[in-house]
């Protein structure tokens, strides 16, 4: 018993040691993000302000993701970014950087690119060190804004002292304004009463001499010709005096309008003194943000954790995979059913349950002492295989180092460890579990090993070996039912999916249902 249980802890420990080992090659060779060198080339930028940009921050035109923040560096007062792009998006050297906040309560930025045009020199082509975007926008901190809002107050504030001091009389610009407009109204005013005589004048002039002209009329034609003439003209002359005692009229209306004008701006004018003046002093909700620091602080506090909470539930991603082994050996088949939570594409929770034909079971061992008539005591120990159904779960937390993930966690209703290895850009992967390590069959952990390969972009192929370290055989519980362990190949397929593509796959299914649907109600009509 000594040997099988001193076997099973040195292999549990060389698994133990390999597992670390991987990690550790893992973390310190394959943490360069998403990209491959093989797939992507780097170039880089300066930016004075490098908040809210981490690693594997989004580079994106037009929404799409085409490359990563890979590292941030400080160089003298500037931050160095370097960004890994897709070998086919051809990033030129005028082209531009402009990060961006996607809302305004998130503290997380991405950079939106602009390639440039054609007829720049590519940075795609050029040496490492010279593929530097000179072109960045690093858009607008709160800090900033802040700043500027206080400076914006200062300025109001000014500006309002400045009137209230020229509305005193202080410097007099307007009040003279006032007065010299004043003034001439009244003038406009008396010129208009003397001339209203002087028209009256005229016209009494007008009417003698069209009295006049009726007794010449009679008398001489010829003059009477020469004298209408002149009355002609002497009649335009008058049209022209109305005319212009007609501007003069307007003029006074205008200066009216202007006087009411002015007037109404005063009111304004003290309306903004009064409301920058309680601001100053703190009043009001506008007031207290801009004066208070410890309740901007704490705004500030309740803003970034708002934002960080929105960014994880925004980023947030649900996978769903249905996969079916047929194993050879046991002639059953072995169905799952998997969720994934993806906050972040390097970070998942995986969530299976698990239909296995083996199934499972327990070993317990039941101690009966009994003792008739004070004689002795006599033990019975009696060992039960209790026998479990076939039905698993799994509950995992993964992480992922470049083409390596690791995994560990309840692997179906037992602890256990995993990894994942990614290859020809996720199409492939080479997958390992470790569980199972107390089996009343076997003194051997439960290792399976298999290769999925995806196509279709929903549907993937999938073959291995379940339980490579125990060798099969197959036998019956004492009074219960048959059990099999060991190695036994398998294959199979499954299909997997995110909740954006259900959505996708749900429209185009109501839309071909709806069409069924009109197509068979138009051909019964």
């Amino acid at each position: 018993m000594a040997k099988p249980l001193l076997n099973k802890a040195f292999t549990v420990g060389l698994l133990a040691a390999a597992a670390a080992v991987a990690f550790i090659i893992a973390f310190t060779f394959f943490q360069k993000g998403g990209y491959s060198e093989r797939d992507s080339y780097t170039i880089f930028a300066f930016f004075g302000d490098a908040t809210g940009l981490t690693w594997k921050s989004r580079v994106q035109i037009a929404g799409i993701q085409v490359g990563e923040v890979e590292g941030i560096s400080l160089q003298g007062q500037r931050a160095r970014l370097q960004l890994r792009i897709r070998k086919d998006i051809d990033f030129r050297a005028d082209g531009c950087l402009t990060k961006r906040f996607p809302s305004a309560l998130l503290p997380d930025a991405l950079l939106d690119a602009v390639p440039g045009s054609l007829r720049a020199p590519s940075l795609r082509d050029l040496p490492a060190e010279q593929r530097e975007v000179k072109c960045v926008d690093e858009g607008v901190s709160v800090a900033k804004l802040m700043g500027s809002l206080e400076k914006i107050s200062n300025d109001i504030s000014a500006v309002t002292g400045e009137l209230a001091g020229t509305m005193r009389g202080e410097k007099g610009s307007i009040r003279d304004i006032i007065e010299n407009l004043a003034r001439i109204t009244a003038n406009l005013d008396r010129t208009v009463a003397e001339s209203q005589g002087k028209v009256r004048a005229i016209l009494d002039s007008t009417e003698s001499l069209t009295g006049t002209l009726a007794d010449v009329t009679a008398r001489d034609k010829e003059r009477y010709h020469a004298i209408a003439k002149n009355v002609e003209e002497a009649s335009a002359r008058l049209n022209e005096v109305l005319a212009s005692l007609q501007d003069k009229g307007e003029l006074k209306g205008a200066v009216a309008e202007a006087r009411a004008a002015l007037e109404k701006l005063n009111a304004s004018l003290e309306d903004v003194k009064k409301t920058t003046a309680a601001i100053a002093e703190g009043k009001g909700v506008a007031g207290k943000l801009l004066t208070d620091e410890r309740l901007g602080n704490k705004v500030g506090n309740a803003l970034e954790g708002l934002s960080n909470y929105v960014d994880r539930l925004v980023k947030l991603q649900l996978q769903v995979d249905l996969r079916s082994e047929w194993l050879l050996s046991q002639r059953g088949a072995k169905a799952y059913f998997g969720l994934r939570l993806l906050p972040r594409p390097d970070k998942y929770y995986i969530f299976e349950l698990v239909n296995d034909p083996r199934g499972g079971s327990t070993q317990t061992v039941e101690v009966d002492s009994t003792q008739v008539n004070n004689g002795p005591v006599t033990t019975t120990t009696t060992t039960k295989q209790i026998y479990d159904n076939r039905l698993f779960f799994s509950l995992e937390f993964a992480k992922r180092y470049g083409p390596t993930t690791f995994r560990v966690g309840i692997i179906e209703s037992s602890g256990g460890v995993g990894a994942d290895l990614h290859l020809l850009d996720d199409s492939l992967k080479i997958s390992f579990n470790l569980y199972q390590f107390s089996r009343p069959q076997t003194d051997w952990a439960r290792a399976k090993l298999w290769a999925d390969y995806h196509f279709l972009r929903y549907f993937y192929v999938t073959a291995g070996a379940d339980d490579i370290l125990t060798t099969w055989r197959s036998g019956r519980y004492p009074g219960g039912p048959r059990f099999s362990v060991g190695r036994d190949v398998f294959f199979g397929g499954g299909v997997t999916f995110t909740d954006e593509d259900l959505k996708t796959l749900l429209s185009i299914g109501g839309s071909a249902i709806g069409g069924a649907t009109s197509s068979s109600g138009g051909g019964g009509r």
